[in-house]
């Protein structure tokens, strides 16, 4: 009874295996029938798009006007009226220096002056006195004459007190160091207590201020970009005004927010370096913009060209070509190579040669994409939104 039961379970088993055998032997047939499963390749069409053209720039912003503040006058330093920083008005006090000295000066100046005049009242009284009995010969020709030299004298005399008083009074207003301009000042490099001199030369150095609302900004430009830029016409059609629109970013900015335009250009090309020096003013209420810092500037076109438009992402590198992956018309990867130009608004790149606007850019995968690799194309929405020409972004 047990052979029959070893010998049933033999029978199944076998059976078992055979079934097995049979399912996996058609599952590996139709798996070499149906073969590997194509890449899915999602691709764009370029855009092609009516943009701004720019040339750029690097450059550094400076104070539009600059002064060194100095005293005219030599003394002490009684006070300083102003704090490190502080946006200063023209006129406003900003040293005094001890008056008292001045003021002496001016009291004797005037006491000079009251003298001189007492003199010169005296000297006419004489020489009116004499001059009336000249006709009865009582006094001679030659005295009268003397008279009337003594009375111009003090007149001299008197003139020149009136000089010194005036004199002491600018010396006494020179006490208060004003400022010159209105703007941003620096710190106080002479504090209270300290001995100063004046005058033109080597007055002492007392702070300086700088006017930085508007600001400008300062770069350099080659020869080509200085025909290009009298070639092309300003907003006002006159090459003499500029006022072309300019749009700067800071080092930590990724945007053109900040607008501006040209007011400068050099009067001729430098020798050693082949560039010419031009200059863009920017308003600046906010005082963000300090004088000394770089800044990227783009002097924007009067005239729109078409340009054809690919995201940046799309682009690849092979040794030192730049190229791209398209798909040809028998859904095979092929490779491209293109010329790029600049980079639009942080994420488009202007393509100046290679491609055409027909053809198939792969944008996803590219990694897995091989060239001849069959593909299964998959095609992706892409255009470029209308943008503000000031607003352009890059980096």
């Amino acid at each position: 009874m047990k052979k029959h039961n070893y010998f049933s379970a033999g029978i199944l088993l076998s059976l078992s295996l055979l079934t097995i055998s049979t399912i996996v032997s058609c599952s590996n047939s139709n798996a070499a029938e149906q073969g590997p499963q194509a890449l899915t390749a999602p691709y764009i069409v370029p855009s092609t798009e009516k943009i701004t053209d720019w040339s750029e720039y690097i450059g550094r912003f400076e104070a539009s006007e600059r002064v060194e503040v100095r005293s005219r006058v030599n003394g002490y330093i009684q006070s300083v009226n102003f704090r490190d920083g502080d946006i200063v008005k023209k006129g406003q006090t900003l040293f005094v220096i001890d008056q008292r000295p001045f003021y002496t000066a001016l009291k004797q100046a005037e006491a000079d002056k009251l003298q001189a005049q007492a003199d010169l009242h005296r000297t006419e009284s004489d020489y009116e006195r004499i001059a009336s009995v000249q006709d009865s010969r009582a006094v001679s020709a030659e005295e009268v004459e003397q008279r009337k030299q003594i009375a111009k004298s003090a007149e001299a005399r008197l003139m020149a007190a009136n000089a010194r008083l005036a004199e002491a009074q600018l010396n006494l207003s020179y006490t208060e160091v004003k400022a010159p301009i209105t703007g941003k000042i620096s710190i106080d490099f002479v504090n209270p207590g300290n001995y100063i001199t004046g005058g033109a030369a080597n007055a002492t150095l007392l702070t300086t201020v700088l006017a930085v609302d508007p600001i400008h900004f300062y770069f350099e430009g080659n020869e080509d970009d200085f025909l290009k830029f009298h070639a092309s016409p300003s907003p006002e059609g006159n090459t003499t005004a500029m006022q072309k629109p300019v749009v700067v970013k800071l080092s930590s900015e990724d945007n053109y927010s900040r607008k501006g335009y040209m007011d400068f250009v050099d009067n001729e090309i430098r020798r050693n370096t082949g560039t010419i020096r031009g200059r863009a003013v920017f308003k600046n209420p906010d005082m963000q913009l300090e004088a000394g810092m770089f800044g990227r500037l783009r002097l924007l076109e009067e005239t729109k060209t078409d340009a054809i438009l690919i995201p940046e992402d799309a682009i690849s590198s092979s040794q030192s070509q730049k190229i791209v992956y398209t798909i040809g018309a028998d859904s095979t990867v092929q490779v491209k190579p293109v010329r790029l130009g600049k980079l639009y608004r942080e994420k488009y790149r202007i393509i100046t040669g290679g491609l055409t606007t027909d053809d198939r850019i792969i944008t996803g995968n590219l990694l897995k994409v091989r060239p001849g690799m069959k593909v299964l194309p998959e095609q992706q929405s892409f255009a470029v939104a209308p943008q503000d020409t000031l607003s352009i972004a890059s980096r």
